[in-house]
């Protein structure tokens, strides 16, 4: 579904993004995770074709840069950290703009578009925000309305910047759930989050980047039991057994010592 070749990104001069290659397909729940300036939203900028990039990158087998602007939204919706939805409309607004790759200018829902932001609303549990005004939304309800409109639009493949951001523990866990169901609805997930924690639990695969690199690449459990985290973050972590059965915590213990 997505295949990135040799993806580097340079900005003023400097390199940020360098040789990253990796693929991935249908159902994937990935989260990206990295120190601060590793590159992760410059990559997922790359993917969405939004910054300039040597190297390719490859949604169901087209070169991304080669479409028009609705055949890429038709397969990739990018939504970008804190993202904020301006203009004092309702959400059911907004979710009919997350449609225009299927429409022509000012032509009326289809069936289809009917269809799809009722699914979106389902899904993601914002159906009773349908008449609210976007400026009335509190931040995690927000992010839902904002899932919302990237389902709506039916794209293949979803790239969220760090939709975890200031975001209290619950409202965390119910984005993460939402997230996964996401994937679990036949869609590529690519999230970019601080929380690593969440990406273990909820996430079927894990990309880390150091220093614009691609250094890690793998299943949670491999991250958890690989010296990857220390050599991330330079500090020791703590692992905690989950409850249950559940995936393993981690909790960083402190600076690593020269």
């Amino acid at each position: 579904m997505l295949e990135i070749k040799n993806l580097s990104v340079a900005i003023s001069g400097k390199e940020i993004i360098h040789d990253i290659s990796f693929s991935a397909g249908k159902s994937e729940n990935i989260s990206l995770i990295g120190t601060n300036g590793a590159g992760k939203t410059t990559l997922l900028r790359a993917v969405s074709s939004l910054l300039k990039h040597s190297g390719s990158v490859l949604a169901n087998g087209a070169e991304v840069d080669s479409m028009s602007e609705k055949e890429r939204a038709k397969l990739i919706s990018f939504v970008p950290q804190g993202a904020e939805i301006t203009g004092d409309f309702e959400v059911s607004h907004f979710l009919e703009l997350s449609r225009y790759p299927y429409r022509k200018p000012w032509e009326k829902l289809s069936s289809e578009d009917r269809a799809a932001i009722e699914y979106a609303l389902e899904l993601t549990d914002t159906k009773k925000f349908i008449t609210r005004k976007i400026g009335t939304l509190s931040g995690g309800e927000r992010q839902r309305v904002l899932l919302a409109g990237a389902i709506a639009q039916e794209s293949d493949i979803l790239l969220l910047d760090e939709p975890l951001t200031y975001l209290d523990p619950v409202q965390r866990i119910g984005i993460s759930e939402i997230i996964r169901k996401i994937a679990a609805s036949g869609k590529l997930v690519i999230t970019v989050t601080h929380e690593i924690n969440e990406a273990l639990v909820f996430s079927d695969r894990i990309l880390a980047l150091k220093e614009g690199k691609l250094v890690f690449d793998g299943k949670p459990k491999e991250l958890v039991e690989s010296s990857a985290l220390k050599n991330l973050f330079d500090s020791e972590f703590i692992t905690l057994d989950a409850p249950e059965g559940g995936r393993p915590l981690v909790f960083p213990k402190g600076k690593s010592q020269a």
